[in-house]
């Protein structure tokens, strides 16, 4: 074997050795930078809990889920019968508020002797459908509607006196035909936080958004976060 042979094959054994050595090196930074980044948006979603009023990420919604539920009054809520493992479906009257603590939130009533309300009692989760088709000037039934929505959250029996007056009094103001919903003895006032949404158009496409997604997003500067 030539010298010069040798000399390339040394090069090129030197060269590989050189790569074997340095790819172990730019993999674990690569994969440090990963996990760099995921402490960063934990710590970014940590920081907007850890500053918002009770604990609660609060993002704003999409505007689609604002006009819907700025425009709406009725709403399906759906609980669960933890006892007989099955689901219960009441028709609701609703106010969307943008309440300047306690964020966009949903506003419902109930007798406390319902079903409805022992359910609530044992459990938070909740379902809330709402959508704009079958509309009158009352808001409640023509056509012409364009989406459906399905709201996911936590329904809390508000204890609060004041801040149940003062939900009271908005949902009131909302729905000023339905007092016997709304006032009396034996009513309780509920407040719903959304956490997840799935918004239906007529055409069968459906977007998705999350308060966690959506807060990751605003965080950085950006729009409402949203997946189809």
């Amino acid at each position: 074997m030539s010298a010069s042979t040798k000399n390339s094959s040394s090069t090129s054994s030197l060269a590989l050795a050189v790569v074997f050595a340095v790819l172990p090196v730019v993999y674990y930074q690569v994969l440090a930078a990963k996990r760099r980044k995921k402490k960063e948006e934990y710590q970014t979603l940590s920081s907007i809990v850890n500053n918002s009023s009770d604990g609660k990420i609060k993002p704003p919604f999409p505007q689609t889920i604002r006009d819907m539920l700025s425009k709406a009054r009725l709403a399906y809520l759906s609980t669960v019968d933890l006892d007989a493992c099955s689901s219960h479906l009441s028709l609701m009257r609703f106010t969307y508020l943008h309440h300047p603590t306690d964020g966009e939130i949903v506003i419902m009533s109930t007798s406390m002797n319902t079903k409805k309300f022992l359910m609530l009692q044992k459990q938070e989760g909740v379902a809330m459908l709402v959508h704009d088709f079958q509309k009158d000037s009352q808001g409640d039934g023509g056509d012409g509607g364009q989406y459906s929505i399905t709201l996911n959250g936590d329904c809390r029996i508000v204890q609060d006196p004041q801040k149940a007056k003062e939900y009271q009094q908005a949902h009131l103001q909302h729905n000023p035909d339905y007092p016997q919903f709304i006032v009396g003895d034996g009513i309780a006032i509920l407040c719903i936080d959304v956490s997840s949404a799935r918004i239906c158009n007529i055409h069968d496409q459906v977007i998705k958004w999350d308060k966690f997604s959506a807060a990751a997003t605003a965080a950085g500067g950006g729009e409402p976060a949203y997946s189809s």
